[in-house]
């Protein structure tokens, strides 16, 4: 509004001519010629949206520079026909300038109205006014300028939220099916297990349909805890929790954990692998040995599920479904790597390495969300 109301300033001017006992052209032309400044001026200032980058279209560049010309030009002619009490418009092409032009052509614009001034004034004895005419220029140019960085600053920040609750949802879906694809897989096997012990030893059906009752308590604990905040697995729990099902569902499994004390981020990408790998053993292998080596190797840090099933189908690296690409996220964010594939004697093997020295900085900061894991319809079979 404050470039809209300096045009009341129009006032002087005009008073000026109609108090000098003018002809009716010279009336004409200021009533006229006011008007028309005030038109333009009005339609730029108004009707029209700042420029606030370089990339604006072409066209609307050429509009505008188009329109700050025409009002510099009626500015001109006013003050040559009609006296230097005109050379008040030119506070008004600066105003502007500065806000309508992109910051280079504003800087232009501003710099040749200086010159005209400042030319006009040496002949009216009134150069000085080109000082405020510069200031103003510059004024209206700073400060579309901090708006237009804090429109973007407010677009940014709106864009960051919205990337957060995006990435939210889609890690907050991977862990919840972590956790209920681990149980209920568990809860499957300990029922055909149970169905099958049934006729010939009730007592150890029993049992197991005590075990089961325990797992879909655990599974419902574990979603709640999903619900309010992020369960991060540890890995001794893992391979625990590994042992006791792949021993349920009749396969030998030998573990063995040589890596010590680790980072709780390192041993939690660690701990998913293993149950996940656990999992897509019981599903898909139908093998009869399993091991699981957890293990340091000069400045290396692994997991390895190995069994003496049926293999990939898919060759050596295998398919890369949700889970995997989410298990690949999550140690990329180690500089890890996950190898899958069937190895020359047979079987599969899902192998997760982690550097020691990226795994020990990465520990300093917040640990990774739980954003995604291997299950048991993405094993590459």
């Amino acid at each position: 509004m404050g470039p809209l109301f300096g045009l009341v300033f129009l006032i002087y001017p005009i008073r000026a001519v109609l108090t000098s006992d003018p002809t009716p052209a010279r009336v004409s032309l200021a009533l006229g010629g006011a008007a028309l400044f005030a038109g333009v001026f009005l339609w730029l200032i108004w009707m029209q949206e700042p420029l606030w980058s370089a990339s604006a279209k072409p066209s609307e560049v050429r509009k505008r520079r188009a329109a700050i010309a025409f009002l510099a030009v009626v500015a001109i002619v006013l003050n040559l026909t009609l006296g230097s009490e005109w050379r008040v418009l030119f506070f008004h092409v600066n105003v502007a300038a500065g806000i309508m032009l992109l910051t280079r052509d504003a800087y232009v614009a501003i710099a040749g109205l200086a010159v005209t001034t400042l030319a006009l004034g040496l002949v009216s004895g009134m150069a000085w006014l080109v000082l405020p005419t510069v200031v103003l220029g510059l004024w209206a140019t700073a400060f579309v300028r901090q708006v237009a960085v804090v429109a973007e600053l407010r677009s940014a920040r709106e864009e960051l939220a919205r990337l957060a609750v995006s990435e939210e949802r889609l890690r907050f879906a991977r862990d919840l099916h972590d956790l209920l694809g681990h149980s209920l897989s568990l809860i499957t096997l300990k029922s055909e297990l149970a169905g099958r012990l049934l006729p010939a030893a009730p007592e150890k059906a029993a049992t197991e349909v005590h075990d089961i009752e325990g797992v879909a308590r655990q599974a419902l604990r574990e979603v709640r805890e999903a619900v309010a905040g992020y369960r991060q697995p540890t890995l001794v729990e893992e391979l625990a929790g590994a042992g006791e099902m792949l021993d349920a569902a009749g396969i030998f499994c030998k573990i063995e954990n040589e890596a010590g004390v680790l980072p709780n981020a390192v041993d939690a990408v660690l701990a998913w692998a293993v149950r996940e790998g656990a999992t897509n053993v019981i599903r898909h292998s139908r093998a009869r040995h399993c091991q699981i080596l957890v293990a340091r190797e000069d400045e290396e840090i692994y997991a390895e599920i190995s069994d003496d099933g049926e293999g990939s189908q898919e060759g050596n690296g295998g398919a890369s479904g949700n889970g995997l690409s989410g298990l690949a996220e999550r140690v990329a964010t180690f500089a890890g790597r996950v190898e899958t594939g069937s190895p020359p004697d047979g079987g599969f093997r899902l192998h997760v390495s982690l550097p020691a020295a990226s795994s020990a900085a990465q520990s300093k900061g917040p640990e990774p969300g739980l954003d995604g894991s291997v299950t048991g319809e993405d094993w590459p079979r």
